[in-house]
């Protein structure tokens, strides 16, 4: 069942995306060796993904999930 999640992080340099809402998330992949976070929506991981979240400066990062909403926080 796709979900909602809510993110704030960087998703480049000098871009920082704060309680960026994206529906219909089928899947999240972290990838510690290139230091990003990957949403993927309305497909699989074998798709590309829909949007991806930079790590590279993160010190944490936190996933709060309330019923069909996971909200994900890189800081």
């Amino acid at each position: 069942m796709p979900i909602n999640a809510t993110v704030t992080a960087k998703t480049g340099p000098d871009r920082q995306i704060t309680a960026g809402v994206f529906t219909g998330c089928t899947g999240m992949l972290v990838l510690p060796d290139r230091k990003i976070l990957q949403l993927f929506i309305g497909g699989d991981t074998n798709s590309p993904p829909a949007k991806e979240f930079d790590l590279q400066a993160a010190t944490t990062m936190t996933v709060t999930i309330s019923g069909p909403t996971y909200t994900v926080t890189v800081s």
